[in-house]
């Protein structure tokens, strides 16, 4: 697939948003089954920031989509 400069740093930011998002998540399981914080933040933190991190990864890569169908 030939792409343009803009759509390859895109779909980078959507792969690193998106491994950061799946890492909170495993901290909020693991602050689940410890009962405690991680990094001094609580479950629900962690939880909001792995759903607000995952939604811009998605984000990303509909504008990486949207530029790379434009060529």
């Amino acid at each position: 697939m030939n792409t343009t400069p803009k759509v390859r740093p895109a779909v980078y930011i959507g792969r690193l948003l998106i491994a950061l998002a799946f890492l909170a998540l495993l901290g909020a399981w693991i602050t689940q089954l410890t009962g405690g914080t991680l990094l001094g933040m609580s479950q629900q933190h962690l939880f909001s920031d792995a759903i607000a991190l995952a939604l811009l990864g998605i984000a990303v890569f509909l504008d990486a989509f949207w530029h790379a169908r434009n060529l």
